[in-house]
């Protein structure tokens, strides 16, 4: 099979031009230069769920490798087997851990994928989950997992060990109802995305709950199922809302600033977006999970290329749902 039937076309779009008009002469509008990034080496780490992998891809689409095979239908089931992953991230040292999710565990990896340890079962505590649906590493090497049907966050150390819980299934302040998504901030503060109580949460770095925004419906501002979110560089907060096939953008006050993408096929629209993250570049990637690909927006979210076809070869996906980023050393730009 050639290896682009293999990963999906990728596909670009080219920007148009902005006019002017000075003294009835049409003229270019004079756009920032923004630097050219080399996306071959940004690592894009997929959670293929559907076909129980991890893939990874440079930041252009092209594949690179895989891990990961399907486990039984009953425990116990082996290291480096998965039931429908859905979510990765990669911690402060290049460990990948894998929210392996019908499994009701989680297992951590090296940076080639060769298993290292794994923690919990079916069920509810300190070391159990139920249906943990989002993962995501902490600055400090912590790991925050969604311990989506316990409603609930928790927080392990590097070799797994309970540390912190919050959240109860609830619709009060600091309640949760099947959070599915996760995100932080710079200050370390905590984003949910409370999916069946239709809002964000944000909690401070100690679980205790700050502040919330979102109500259930179908207009701007208002949010229906999300499922994803995305704290941005620049503070504004990016949320996915897989039921609506769109992306929202809010304020840190929760002020609705836009909305991006529509239900469809082409560029730019979404058939069920799951997950979503930011490179230090500014561009985002998307987890378009019933399209069966990943889209790729510049920083002011223009669409700039897709990859992916359904399948079960080296590159095609099966209901992806889960995305994480990790890079070369010195290739991110350097903290003002």
């Amino acid at each position: 099979m050639s290896e682009e039937s293999q990963e999906g076309k990728v596909e670009s779009a080219n920007a148009q031009d902005a006019i002017v008009v000075l003294d009835g002469e049409i003229l270019p509008e004079e756009q920032p230069v923004r630097p050219e990034v080399d996306h071959t080496k940004l690592y894009v780490w997929i959670a293929d769920s559907g076909n129980d992998r991890i893939q990874k891809f440079d930041g252009n689409g092209k594949f690179l490798s895989c891990f990961g095979k399907s486990g039984g239908t009953r425990p116990p089931y082996d290291p480096g087997e998965f039931k429908t992953p859905s979510s990765v991230t990669i911690d402060t040292n290049g460990n990948i851990w894998v929210a392996d999710t019908g499994c009701h565990r989680i297992q951590k990896f090296d940076s080639d994928g060769d298993f290292l340890h794994v923690f919990g079962s079916e069920g509810w505590g300190q070391e159990k989950f139920y249906w943990p649906e989002a993962i995501i590493s902490e600055p400090t090497g912590t790991i925050l997992v969604v311990d989506t049907h316990n409603h609930c966050i928790k927080r392990y150390d590097d070799d797994g060990d309970f540390l912190l819980s919050f959240g109860f299934a609830g619709d009060f302040d600091g309640f949760l109802k099947f959070p599915s998504g996760i995100a932080l901030d710079r200050e370390g503060n905590i984003y949910v995305a409370d999916r069946d109580n239709q809002r964000i949460q944000i909690f401070n770095e100690d679980g205790q709950f700050l502040s919330k925004f979102g109500e259930y419906g179908f207009e701007q501002g208002r949010l229906n199922f999300p499922s994803g979110i995305l704290v941005r560089r620049d503070g504004t907060i990016l949320v996915a809302e897989k039921s609506q096939n769109r992306l929202q953008l809010f304020s840190r006050e929760g002020e609705s600033l836009g909305i991006l993408g529509e239900n469809g096929k082409r560029d730019g629209q979404f058939n069920c977006p799951t997950a979503l993250v930011e490179d230090p570049y500014g561009y985002v990637f998307v987890v378009d999970a019933i399209n069966q690909r990943i889209q790729k927006f510049d920083p002011d979210l223009e669409f700039v290329s897709k990859w992916g076809v359904v399948g079960k070869e080296p590159g095609q996906f099966k209901d992806p749902a889960g995305i994480s980023l990790s890079w070369e050393p010195d290739w991110a730009p350097q903290e003002e």
